[in-house]
Formats: C-alpha cells, sequence, structure tokens
C-alpha cells in the first residue's frame, strides 16, 4: 500500500467520528413499541455474544486462563471516560484499567495478561500497519447473517421493513465515507455508536484514527484472525455493523420512550463490555 493510499484511508478514518452521528434511521421512522424495542435489544446482546465468541481473540473479547488483555484498540476504558470529548479526567487516571491502557499504548506488555505473542510486532505510535491487513473478501453477495436475524424477529411486516432499510443505510455509508469488508473499521463502527450513546462521548479525529489502526494493528497479527474463513469474517464484520444498526435504531427511539433509551443504554454497556473484555 502506497504512502497517497495511507494517507487516503487515514483520512477517511478520521471522517468516522461525525459519520457515527449519523448512522440512525430518521426520527420517527419505528413505532413506539417496546415489546418491539425489547425484540432489537434481546438481538443485539445475542449478536454481540456472537462477537465475542467469533473473534475470540485477546485484547477484543476474550481472556485466557482466567485473565483479560489490555484492549486492542489502546483505548482509555469507557467506564472512565467523561464529557463529549471521553476524556479520563486526572482524578481517574490512577485506576488500574488505565495504566493498563497506558503499557498498551507505549508497547509494553500487561502483567496481568498472558504471556506475549510470539512474534508480535510493537508499533511506534506514528507506525502502523495498512488497513488492508484486515480487508476480507465477501464470500457471500449480500448481508446473509443481518437478513436472517431479522427475518427471525418476532415483530411486524413494516418494522422488519424499517430495520431492514436503517441496516442498508448503515452499510452505505460505511462503504461511502470510510472503506467497506474492512474488519477493524466493523469494530470502529460498533465501539463508537455504543460510546456515543452510553456517555455522549464522542471520538475526535485522532482518537478515531488511533483506534482503528491499533484494531487493524492487532487483530492482523493474530494467528486466529488468519484462520478464520472468508465467510466467519464477514459474518463477524456484518454483525457488529448490525449492532451499531441496533444502538442506532433504539436511541432513536428512546428520543421519545425513557424505556427504549434505556434499552439502548445497556445494549451500548454489552457491546462496548465485549469489545473491550472489560
Amino acid at each position: 500500500m502506497s504512502e497517497k493510499a495511507v494517507l487516503i484511508a487515514g483520512a477517511s478514518i478520521e471522517r468516522l467520528a461525525l459519520a457515527a452521528l449519523l448512522f440512525v434511521a430518521p426520527v420517527g421512522a419505528f413505532a413506539q413499541n417496546n415489546s418491539f424495542a425489547t425484540v432489537i435489544q434481546n438481538n443485539g446482546t445475542m449478536q454481540s455474544n456472537l462477537t465475542k465468541q467469533m473473534i475470540n481473540l485477546p485484547g477484543i473479547g476474550s481472556s485466557t486462563s482466567g485473565t483479560s488483555a489490555a484492549p486492542a484498540s489502546c483505548m482509555p476504558p469507557y467506564e472512565l471516560q467523561r464529557g463529549p470529548s471521553g476524556v479520563v479526567p486526572p482524578e481517574l487516571q490512577g485506576d488500574p484499567r488505565y495504566q493498563q491502557y497506558l503499557r498498551c499504548r507505549q508497547g509494553q506488555p500487561n502483567p496481568q495478561s498472558a504471556r506475549p505473542r510470539p512474534g508480535a510486532t510493537s508499533f511506534p505510535a506514528a507506525q502502523h500497519l495498512p488497513l488492508t491487513a484486515t480487508d476480507f473478501v465477501p464470500a457471500q453477495s449480500g448481508h446473509p447473517i443481518v437478513d436472517q436475524a431479522i427475518a427471525n424477529m418476532h415483530i411486524a411486516l413494516e418494522q422488519r421493513r424499517q430495520l431492514r432499510d436503517a441496516a442498508e443505510l448503515m452499510f452505505n455509508r460505511v462503504a461511502t465515507e470510510y472503506r467497506r469488508n474492512n474488519l477493524a473499521v466493523s469494530v470502529m463502527v460498533a465501539y463508537s455508536t455504543a460510546l456515543l450513546t452510553l456517555n455522549g462521548a464522542q471520538l475526535n479525529a485522532q482518537q478515531t484514527r488511533e483506534f482503528a489502526f491499533s484494531v487493524n494493528d492487532n487483530l492482523a497479527q493474530r494467528p486466529q484472525f488468519a484462520l478464520m474463513s472468508p465467510t466467519e469474517k464477514q459474518n463477524q464484520s456484518d454483525s457488529l455493523i448490525f449492532q451499531a444498526v441496533m444502538i442506532a435504531v433504539l436511541r432513536d427511539m428512546g428520543r421519545r420512550d425513557p424505556q427504549a433509551r434505556q434499552q439502548a443504554i445497556e445494549l451500548s454497556r454489552v457491546v462496548l463490555q465485549s469489545l473491550t473484555q472489560s
């Protein structure tokens, strides 16, 4: 990948923080039906559990021998972030989770994690693998796992159509705004949507870019990632993006329904926990 191409990819990733705000269905598109919201929340939780099982990589939703690895994204733990910029205030920086994040950023091993990965590479702050490292070629046309999830929901026909339209909108924006068929980007979409919904924190351009490239670096170095079939990579990526869709739908409904708003928060927490193992 040429230097120019890397810069273009980086610029595209930097637009993600702004694009995340657009990843919602039009206000009022979904009926105020709490059973509908509950179905979405339950399905989103199931999809998040599937994420944890499918990736099963240290640092992204997995642990070994009862110990948790540092988040693959090297981002501050979401529970400690405050305000719209998602900063960790000085009074919380002594927290072990924040110190773990600092070690991850500095390329130092986490003393609580499993033994270091053989052959793993430590990248300087400004050096990353190209985003193509976590690209995949779809094994099937469309998004079968999303179609199946929506088909299995016990919701009205019109609600099913609305949810499918929201999913298509999300996938189109992912492809148009930055990069399609890339697992690191899909992680970023799910993470940023959940973080914004949970505590109102919107990652700035630099945080967004660093997160995506850090996930890319860590995923690409995992032997397990190389062993994933094209179908598994596609299903994992689509599942992550669909989780963001369901969070956004619940958040939209929550503008008028406090219970749906709470369900959006709960689902966001589940998704963040599955991605950061916190």
